[in-house]
Parts: C-alpha cells; sequence; structure tokens
C-alpha cells in the first residue's frame, strides 16, 4: 500500500518483483489485444453488419438475442476490469485522465453497438470499427505509456 500512499505518479516507486509482475500482465494483454484484433478482422471482414444481421453472401447467420446476452455478458465482465487495471497504472505513472475516459466509452460504445446493429439499424455498423480502433488504441497506449515509465525511472 505505501506505493499508493504518496502524491504524484507511483510507478517509479514500486519494487522491481512488482515491476515484474505488472510488466508481464501488460506484455500478455498486448497480445490479447493483438489476437481480439485479429479475430475481429476475421470475423468481420464482410462488415459488420453482415457479422451480427447475417449475410447470404457472406454465409454468415443473424446473432439472436442469446448470443448477444453471452456477449454482453462476457465483455460487461472481463472489459472493465482490464480497463481498471490498466488505467489504474497509466494513472499511477500520471497518465492523462482523456485517454483512460475515452477508451472506456469506446467499450461502452463497443459493447452496445451489437445490440443497436442487430433491433435497429444497420446503417451505425461502420461505427464499430472506430470504436474498435479507440479500444485497443487506448488499451494500447495506456500498455506502453506504464510500461515505459514504470522501467525508465529506475532499474
Amino acid at each position: 500500500m505505501r506505493e499508493f500512499s504518496g502524491r504524484g505518479p507511483a510507478l517509479d516507486r514500486l519494487d522491481r518483483g512488482a515491476r515484474l509482475v505488472y510488466s508481464a500482465f501488460l506484455v500478455f494483454l498486448a497480445f490479447g489485444l493483438l489476437s481480439a484484433a485479429v479475430l475481429h478482422w476475421d470475423g468481420m471482414k464482410d462488415g459488420a453488419a453482415a457479422w451480427w444481421r447475417g449475410d447470404e453472401a457472406a454465409m454468415t447467420y443473424p446473432k439472436s438475442a442469446r448470443q448477444l446476452w453471452e456477449l454482453t455478458h462476457f465483455h460487461l465482465f472481463t472489459e472493465p476490469v482490464v480497463w481498471l487495471v490498466v488505467a489504474h497504472l497509466y494513472h499511477m505513472g500520471g497518465g492523462r485522465a482523456l485517454v483512460s475516459i475515452g477508451t472506456m466509452l469506446a467499450i461502452a460504445v463497443q459493447i452496445v453497438l451489437p445490440w443497436v446493429i442487430v433491433y435497429a439499424s444497420a446503417s451505425v455498423a461502420p461505427l464499430f470499427w472506430p470504436a474498435t480502433g479507440a479500444v485497443v488504441l487506448g488499451l494500447g497506449w495506456m500498455i506502453a505509456d506504464s510500461l515505459v515509465r514504470m522501467w525508465s525511472s529506475r532499474s
């Protein structure tokens, strides 16, 4: 708890063991972001509307309410926890609130968009890629910035 009790950036005050643990988590998470981007691209290369609403030409079926609930449930439990840990480390290093709040808003948009695409309008489907990009860039920036700040101040 001593790392959290002082004022100002605290990443450079972590002991070596804590920095190694946090670094391993962040590196694994970076690879997780990469795999998520690949899966999104592979699944939606014919377009987000075709993926969520189904498309005969792309041979995809529309997602059922059950599938959307499962996806939403999974994302509501995992993405905020990942964001919390990464944002916490990012702010321990002196990160800006605009990046962390923007990333959380992009996560919220990404969670809601499938429902809107399926049950309201396919016209919002093009927003899925910018939302996904904002999540990947936001988390990616916070990961990279945290790692640099964690290791640059002391060895």
